[in-house]
């Protein structure tokens, strides 16, 4: 349950901050597109609550339910922003980035669920 919650708050978060109007937003400069590298880490650590959340739930070919949910997440996001009139624009290379964090939250839920497995199964191995 607590897994869920944290899921559902972390979207929350993304959703409140993609939509808050840009002069509310911290002016940091770090290096030249460094608001793709944000989005890509955000939507990174969505993918990775989503599987973490429903572990088991997602394999095989169900395992890509969540891209698709990363994706349209990430474009309606994108598209509140264009319809919005607070100094926010739909950027393409900003979904671009949201969807490429996909692949860095499921490999990170992948060698987590791994190290996890062999944790346990050492464990479980000791004591017999």
């Amino acid at each position: 349950m607590l897994k869920k919650i944290l899921f559902f708050g972390y979207l929350s978060t993304i959703t409140i901050v993609s939509l808050l109007p840009s002069n509310d937003l911290p002016d940091v400069k770090l290096f030249p597109s460094a608001d793709k590298v944000v989005h890509l880490c955000l939507y990174a650590g969505l993918t990775f609550l989503f599987f973490w959340s429903w572990p088991g739930k997602f394999k095989g070919k169900k395992q890509f339910l969540p891209l698709l949910l990363v994706f349209c997440w990430g474009f309606m996001m994108e598209i509140l922003q264009g319809l919005g009139h607070y100094g926010r624009q739909f950027d393409l290379l900003d979904q671009v980035a949201n969807v490429s964090g996909f692949l860095p939250g499921w490999l990170t839920w992948k060698l987590w669920n791994y190290r996890n497995t062999r944790i346990l199964l050492h464990n479980v191995e000791s004591k017999t």
